[in-house]
């Protein structure tokens, strides 16, 4: 899979790295990632494990962490998660 494609993962990876207070072990995660997304392609597989790095991520960030951002990072980690709910779950109905 082409990583220019995955642009809404790395932009949402983006607005977590710079506005959510997260522990070491949690950087790494978006550091991993990062390094992933240097290349020019990435396996289905890789992918689907940096959205799911996106979705903890985001959990760990706090319940309140999408409210606190500006509208723009909203829209840019909303895109970012809906990437992932692609990549992860596919078209299908998402499991509760």
């Amino acid at each position: 899979m082409p990583t220019a494609e995955l642009s809404r993962l790395a932009e949402a990876l983006t607005v977590v790295d710079r506005h959510a207070e997260l522990n070491h072990r949690y950087r790494k995660l978006i550091h991993d990632s990062r390094t992933l997304l240097a290349n020019e392609d990435v396996r289905l597989t890789q992918a689907r494990g940096m959205a799911k790095k996106l979705m903890v991520l985001v959990r760990a960030a706090g319940t309140d962490f999408r409210e606190t951002l500006a509208p723009r990072n909203r829209e840019v980690l909303d895109a970012g998660l809906a990437q992932a709910d692609e990549l992860v779950y596919g078209d299908g109905p998402r499991p509760e």
